[in-house]
């Protein structure tokens, strides 16, 4: 199966939890009512037609009927039919009360051991709603900067499975798709050099990008006053900001190598970058 995301309703349906309830209850009982019979002087005596029909038959077929939907493989090859040996059993008349009781208890320990294989996550409703809001919140920058979007979901899947350290290696990849727009934006590509060749900004070190960034927009502030410094200033403001925490990001990546990130700090990463892209994708993708 695909893995999915689903509400506990739904996993109830999809595997039919009730069901599956009910056929362990229905072989409880007929194991109940079988083993008194036994008891009373009757193990080896074969079981009629009758009483196979009516402890037995409907017990092997709804335990092959959700053994089909729900793959339980034990339990198939205990009842498929045409060579299951409870199934056989129960077709050549064979089948004594003590051979029945037996059964019926091997197949429910089958129903047990398959269940135990379907494994199911339990995630927190408070992160699963961050998820959830992903596209609305994500939606102008997967708009404007396709590339990131797999990195972006790849973030949120992770912070929703609390694998924090891998919702900032992922945030890294969404920043970084920012970071080289900016620069191309602010044309720092001359500045990216490495012994005398000038390095493309989508092969240049984040350490580099950002300091050439930073001396871009200390360059601007040195123009002098009128519209056209004024206009540059305007639009490029939070460009540092949001530079000098993406910086921290970079910084606290190589610091954090050894231990892992917690849960407020993958939720404030999550936070800044979004704001990050979010003020790229407004003022220079496209």
């Amino acid at each position: 199966m695909t893995p999915r995301i689903e509400s506990l309703l739904q996993i109830m349906q999809t595997f039919d939890a009730w069901g599956i309830a009910k056929l362990l209850g229905h072989i409880d009982e007929a194991k109940s009512n079988i083993a008194k019979l036994a008891a009373m002087g009757s193990a080896d005596d074969t079981m009629e037609a009758k009483a196979i029909e009516l402890h037995i038959s409907s017990i092997v077929y709804m335990a092959l009927h959700h053994a089909t939907a729900t793959k339980l493989q034990s339990t198939y090859d205990r009842v498929w039919e045409g060579g299951g040996p409870f199934w056989m059993a129960m077709k050549t008349g064979q089948l004594t009360y003590g051979q029945a009781e037996h059964e019926l208890g091997f197949l429910r320990q089958c129903i047990e051991a398959d269940l135990e294989k379907r494994l199911f996550a339990f995630l927190d409703p408070r992160r699963v709603e961050i998820f959830w809001a992903m596209e609305k919140n994500w939606k102008d920058i997967f708009a404007q900067i396709p590339d990131a979007k797999r990195d972006i979901e790849d973030a949120h899947n992770a912070y929703m499975t609390e694998l924090y350290t891998a919702t900032i290696f992922h945030l890294m990849r969404v920043a970084e798709h920012g970071l080289r727009i900016l620069a191309k934006k602010l044309r720092v590509s001359l500045a990216l050099r490495h012994r005398g060749h000038v390095v493309p900004i989508d092969y240049a070190e984040w350490q580099k990008v950002l300091d050439a960034i930073k001396n871009k927009l200390d360059k601007i502030k040195l123009k002098p006053s009128g519209p056209k410094r004024g206009a540059l200033l305007e639009k490029f403001s939070d460009a540092g900001q949001h530079c000098l925490f993406m910086k921290d990001i970079w910084r606290n990546a190589i610091s954090h190598a050894r231990q892992p990130y917690n849960e407020s700090e993958a939720k404030a990463a999550l936070d800044r970058v979004h704001g990050f892209m979010q003020f790229v994708a407004k003022e220079f993708a496209g």
